[in-house]
């Protein structure tokens, strides 16, 4: 039986990529897009996703944000500002929802890759995580659950397009780098003491870098148990949406996070440090599996 969708945020930076990604999938249909600029026409909104995304939304009606959506299930990716009234309107309507917005992780029930998925019945609201938690949240349960963490520390380099749209524009950000984002820092903190129930303590620096596309996160953990890096290295091996470095790569570096959708996150370095810390380094795609390929994943699997 095909699903049927409602995309809130339709015509943003994230909306825009999801609907491409919603495009590929036999199992459901969009029945309805849902925007702040209902009003304008599609065709004067910056595209930056699929070219066939693109045409199906020009062909579609764009409603507005708190319009009466006619999918089973909404799926939003609505700019923080406000989001929090509109989606409450669709809840009080009965509508069930999967929001990326912030105030939704904590007010939800949170999901994210690489965790047991929770029993979601019962649950109006669901919720994904920040890209850069989504990105580190599956390597780090493989870790606690073969080594057990005791602390993390994280410094995270995160792209432009991480703003979403309207967001910071990238002649903005050029040749400089934006630090500290208090906001993003908090935010991977607070997401993955949630979605761990608190089992180690975790910090973060979180910058903003020059760069369109694209996260990178370096990671100092403390492990309970004595672990080698080939250890840690066949730990990450075994679980989905991790690749591991290659000795040699066809495609250019950057590459492998965009070119499937099943990658979460890139392992591009492992070391083990004299004092006791693991060193981990991680790249990830901000627009693709970390987001909307997690947001279609969750909307094909309830």
């Amino acid at each position: 039986m095909t699903k049927k969708l409602s995309v809130l945020g339709a015509l943003g930076l994230l909306g825009q990529h999801l609907i491409a990604r919603l495009l590929r999938e036999s199992s459901v249909e969009i029945v309805s897009l849902h925007d702040h600029r209902h009003g304008e026409s599609a065709r004067h909104v910056p595209w930056f996703a699929n070219p066939d995304a693109r045409d199906f939304a020009l062909h579609q009606p764009i409603l507005a944000p708190e319009a009466k959506a006619a999918g089973d299930l909404i799926l939003s990716f609505l700019p923080d500002d406000g989001a929090e009234a509109i989606e409450r309107q669709h809840l009080q309507r009965g509508a069930r929802i999967v929001s990326h917005c912030e105030y939704a992780r904590q007010a939800g029930l949170l999901l994210a890759p690489g965790l047991p998925l929770p029993d979601t019945r019962g649950h109006q609201l669901l919720s994904t995580p920040n890209c850069t938690t989504a990105m580190c949240a599956a390597p780090l349960a493989q870790l606690h659950q073969s080594f057990r963490i005791e602390a993390v520390h994280v410094t995270t380099l995160q792209a432009v397009s991480g703003t979403d749209l309207p967001g910071m524009p990238a002649y903005l950000a050029h040749d400089n780098v934006v630090s500290s984002l208090p906001g993003e820092a908090m935010a991977l903190e607070s997401e993955l003491k949630t979605l761990f129930d608190a089992a180690f303590p975790v910090s973060c620096i979180a910058t903003r870098v020059p760069v369109w596309r694209g996260h990178t996160l370096s990671l100092m953990i403390r492990l309970k148990a004595t672990a080698k890096v080939r250890d840690v290295q066949q730990a990450l091996a075994a679980t989905p949406g991790i690749q591991l470095p290659v000795a040699t790569l066809d495609l250019p570096i950057w590459k492998p996070e965009t070119a499937s959708d099943q990658t979460l996150c890139t392992v591009a370095a492992i070391d083990q440090g004299d004092d006791g810390w693991l060193k981990l380094s991680l790249r990830g795609d901000n627009l693709r599996a970390a987001t909307t390929g997690l947001m279609a994943r969750i909307a094909t699997s309830l």
